[in-house]
Parts: structure tokens; sequence; C-alpha cells
């Protein structure tokens, strides 16, 4: 298989040459049981790549290291390629990795369904207020409906939410029905056992069949111990490379960005026919021309994903701090991030930005320098809490210098 994404699954050169179709059965086999030196991250992209190109016998190996493996949420971060996120909820079931997989960025459709369909009651309410994911993936929701464990407060929630963006999917009109193709219903309780009939228990016995209460009993143990039927999302999983994305290079390629203008106005038309969910998918992948576009978007989750995807520059940090236009989340999520705000430039155009949170900004006024102070103090497009705490700083410090070495000039 020559099209692995090598570099998107972090697998190094050296051991790719290990792994790859072309290697020898010795050395294949060794990734399939772990047994390579590598990190837990590269651990689970190495038995990914094992299981989709090996044989039968690799994939079965690949598959049980998976299930024995024992740090995998040591090996998720948030570069962990999509299909490594489904290979490992497909065979991994687990309740603390179903958590740590629901709300990663990477995960494709398949996998969030799957994982709304069998979570818990803690990690359902979660999944109803993961406003990114329903957007992204809104047949998360039919899951949820279909899933017993959601209670019915946070399932309104999601279902207002994605109603008021016009993303609401169709749901079953009685819960339960909603489950996936594929989801075994869970088969009915055998009823109790009836209580001892002596008279049945002779003629059995005469006839040389087995005693009525002991089968009934013997069926009961046996359905009581039979493990829950797991929820499926109705399409078979597919061991291959393919991610949910089908965006354009020029919507990602970094060297696409100081594109001609009838270049951004086709990237503009692009993004502005697509759905928000979809929107939000590009702002972790997009380059910085899609970025600049997509953190002005009229929805606060789409905006919001910009931030949270690390992609974005200090310099476009600081452009979008100083931008009076963007949501106050927007702004609160930039303030947020330790990076951006280790950045002097960023602080003081948060302080001068009248759409910036008073929470936020008023605790930065009093780390502004002598002249920004003088440029805050007569900022009359901020809040008046700013500019006049920020004369007060300034005639403090006039003060402090004149005690110390007379009036400051």
């Amino acid at each position: 298989m020559s099209d692995i994404p090598w570099d998107k699954l972090g697998i190094p050169p050296n051991l790719r040459e290990q792994v790859a179709v072309g290697a020898s059965m010795v050395t294949r086999m060794a990734g399939a049981r772990g047994m390579l030196p590598a990190g837990w991250d590269v651990q689970l992209a190495i038995l990914y790549v094992s299981a989709a190109t090996g044989d039968t016998s690799i994939r079965d190996t690949a598959v049980a290291t998976l299930r024995s493996l024992p740090d995998v949420p040591a090996g998720i971060n948030f570069r962990t390629h999509t299909k490594v996120l489904e290979f490992i909820a497909e065979f991994r079931p687990d309740a603390e990795l179903d958590g740590l997989l629901a709300h990663h960025r990477n995960l494709n459709d398949r996998t969030a369904v799957m994982l709304a369909g069998r979570a818990g009651r803690i990690l359902a309410e979660a999944m109803c207020d993961d406003h990114e994911r329903l957007l992204i993936t809104p047949t998360v929701l039919v899951a949820l409906h279909g899933n017993p464990n959601t209670g019915i407060a946070p399932l309104e929630r999601a279902i207002s939410f994605l109603r008021m963006e016009r993303a609401l999917p169709e749901l079953p009109a009685v819960r339960g029905q909603g489950m996936p193709a594929e989801a075994a219903a869970a088969p009915e309780p055998p009823p109790p056992p009836a209580a001892f009939d002596l008279d049945a228990e002779i003629e059995a016995a005469l006839a040389g069949k087995a005693s009525p209460v002991l089968s009934a009993r013997q069926t009961l143990r046996a359905f009581s111990s039979a493990p829950a039927p797991a929820r499926r999302t109705g399409q078979v999983f597919q061991f291959n490379f393919a991610t949910d994305d089908d965006f354009g290079m020029d919507l990602l390629d970094e060297g696409s960005s100081d594109a001609p203008p009838e270049m951004r106005v086709s990237i503009e038309k692009k993004i502005s026919l697509m759905p928000p969910g979809k929107k939000i998918k590009l702002a972790y992948l997009g380059n910085k021309e899609t970025r600049g576009i997509l953190i002005r978007d009229r929805n606060k989750q789409v905006a919001l994903a910009v931030v949270k995807s690390g992609r974005l520059t200090e310099n476009e940090a600081l452009n979008a701090a100083g931008n009076r236009n963007l949501a106050m989340d927007v702004l609160r999520e930039i303030a947020g991030n330790r990076e951006f705000m280790r950045k002097y430039p960023v602080k003081v155009a948060l302080v001068n930005n009248p759409r910036t949170p008073p929470s936020i900004a008023v605790p930065l006024v009093s780390q502004l320098q002598k002249r920004d102070l003088e440029n805050l103090a007569r900022n009359r497009n901020v809040s008046s809490v700013l500019f006049t705490m920020a004369e007060k700083l300034m005639r403090q410090k006039a003060q402090n210098k004149g005690g110390e070495g007379g009036p400051e000039k």
C-alpha cells in the first residue's frame, strides 16, 4: 500500500522500513506485536499500519496487541490519526478510553456515532453538550437519542442547539428506535422460573427429560452472564487510511496563503457554501488564508475552532486580539492561550479592544508600560473602568517616582 500517510501517522523513517509492505515478515510481525522500539503514540500508529496492510495473521496479531497494550491513553495526543482513533474505538471498547476519544478533534463521523451509541450516562451527557461535535456530526444526536443512558434534559439541550443552528437531523418519534443498523437489540430476559411444581418434576423424570426448574435456572444464569451487545454504527470498519476530509489544497496548503485576489474570492465563496460542521473541520486543517476567513465567521463555534486548532501564528493571534468584529468568546479563547499571552503586544491589543470582556482586560492594565497606559487613558472606545484605571495607575507611578527622585519630567 503506497498511500500510507507516514508523516500524519507520526512514524519516523527508520521504522517505516520495518513495517512497510515490502519489509520482512519477521520485522512486520515484530511491529504487530508492539516489539519495535518506539513511544506509545508511534506504537499505536505502527499497530494500525500492521493491521491495515498485513495478512490475516499480522492483522489478528496487531488487534490482539492493541487489546492487551498496558497504556493506550499515553499514546493518544492531538495529532493521533483519524484511523488510529477509530481502530482503538473499534477493537478496544473501554469507558475510560471512550471518554478520551469522544472529544478528540480528529474523530471521524463513524467513530463519533459509535461512541455516542454505547456511551454511559456521564459521557452521553458530555456529548450532548459538545456543540462542536454536534455540528461536525449531527447524526451523533441520533445515536444519543437511541442510547438509553442519555438523560432527557441533556438530550433536549442538544436538540435545541441543533435546531437553533438549523442542523437538526431527523429523529425517531419514539426513543430507542433510533439505533443505527446492526445495533443488536438486547434480547428479552427469560421469564423467572415458576414455583416448584412437584407433578411437573415427576412427569419430566418419568419421561427422561430435564428438570423444568433446573432448566429455567440455567437459562436465566446464562442470560445474566452474557455480555451486553455492542452498539454498532451500521458501517463495517475499513482497514484503510481514508478520512472524512475532502478539502482542496487551496484551502490546506500554506503555500497558497499569499493568494491573488481572484483566488481569495474563490476561497471565500467555497467556505461560504459549507455547513458549520465542515467549517469547523477546516478550521483545524486550513492554511493562513482559510483561518483568516473562518475566524471572522458569524458562527461562534467555527471561529473558536480556529483559535483552538493550534495552527494560529503569533501574528495572526495579534491581529485577532485587536479585531473589534470578533465574538467575545473568541477573544476569551485567545486570552486563555498561555503562548499568546506571553507576547506583550497581544496584551496591549486585548486591553484596547472594546470587545474584550472586562474580566480579561482589567487584570492586564497593570501590566502595561507607561506609553501604553497613556494611550489607554485617552482611549474612549473602551470601558470607562479601563481608562479610569489607566489614569489612576499613571498618577500613582508619577507620585512614586516623584517621591524617589523629585517630580517626573
